[in-house]
């Protein structure tokens, strides 16, 4: 599977950095000025851009692995979303709502040997990244089968670099420029407001069709950084719609009816993140298997396990998890 065309784009900076080593860190020659910039703007993309597929729960949950000849990126993560407890009436309106809770934890690694970089074979540099992110809202029932939600949620991102330097080269860069263009860290603070549009249809007895739209916008600032050239400022944008088919089996584990579902899905990215990934469209094909029918307020509605393909025009993978729903 090849990696995202700007990682890689990222990867090769380091390389070209380490030209200007004779010149001071805050040299003012416009080629060493234009080089940091150009740094600090494709960071700011891939940290931006690697927080939101950590940190985000609409985006596939899992595990994938994106290899080229000499860097990989791995990214596993969990998470999920949905309504909690019973629908409650808004006075004078007719109406209901239901608050919306959601949340995710993700870990992504990813490593570049510098195999196609004569100046630095022989070092490697390592980059690791964590996030937490957490929503709320609500979803506002307009009828028994129309309803709409508006959350808003964050997102906290740390990412780090790790440079191994084996040669008298990269031993340099690193004196030079640790913290700054190698071993570097930052940490970042994405707000993340959304707002969705769902339909529910039975389908004979058993089954429950769900056709959501949801759009999610993404504004991502650092808020700490070693780095004197990492400066991140960035927007995206994810849009998904997808349909979802649950069907209940006449079948039971531990008095509780089985469920399966299938679900399929396409994500149009926009902003930082269309550039990060390379990408303008993400496919996801899924099904599940779990138990159902589950009581008690605060209690998921159905658990079990999932399983997803997951594609677009730069990578594709298997995602793979719990899958937990919440239901009013």
């Amino acid at each position: 599977m090849k990696i995202p065309k700007i990682l890689v784009m990222i990867l090769h900076l380091v390389p070209a950095a380490l030209l200007f080593l004779v010149l001071p860190v805050r040299a003012a020659d416009p080629a060493v000025q234009a080089q940091l910039d150009n740094f600090s703007r494709m960071v700011g993309t891939r940290v931006e851009t690697v927080a939101i597929l950590d940190g985000e729960d609409g985006l596939s949950g899992g595990f994938f692995n994106f290899d080229a000849n000499d860097s990989t990126l791995s990214i596993t993560k969990f998470g999920g979303r949905g309504t909690v407890g019973e629908p409650r009436p808004i006075a004078g309106t007719g109406l209901k709502w239901a608050p919306v809770l959601g949340g995710c934890i993700g870990y992504s690694t990813a490593r570049y040997n510098f195999t196609d970089s004569p100046l630095l074979a022989g070092n490697e540099d390592r980059y690791t990244s964590y996030a937490v992110g957490f929503e709320a809202g609500a979803r506002i029932l307009l009828t028994d089968s129309f309803s709409i939600g508006p959350t808003f949620g964050l997102i906290y991102s740390q990412t780090a670099s790790s440079f191994h330097a084996a040669t008298p080269a990269g031993i340099e860069l690193q004196l030079r420029y640790d913290k700054h263009l190698v071993d570097w860290y930052v940490d970042t603070l994405s707000f993340v407001p959304s707002v969705d549009i769902q339909y529910k249809k039975s389908l004979m007895e058993n089954g429950m069709l769900t056709l959501t739209s949801r759009y999610t916008w993404f504004r991502t600032r650092d808020v700490a950084t070693s780095s004197d050239y990492i400066r991140i400022s960035g927007s995206s944008t994810y849009w998904e719609n997808s349909a979802d088919l649950d069907v209940r089996l006449p079948l039971r584990l531990a008095d509780f009816p089985l469920h399966t579902g299938y679900f399929v899905s396409a994500g149009i990215l926009g902003g930082d993140i269309r550039e990060g990934l390379n990408s303008n469209v993400i496919y996801t094909l899924g099904a599940r298997l779990t138990v159902g029918d589950l009581k008690g307020r605060w209690m998921p509605d159905q658990v079990g396990l999932g399983i997803s393909y997951v594609k677009s025009n730069t990578f594709s993978g298997l995602s793979w998890g719990l899958s937990i729903s919440f239901a009013p």
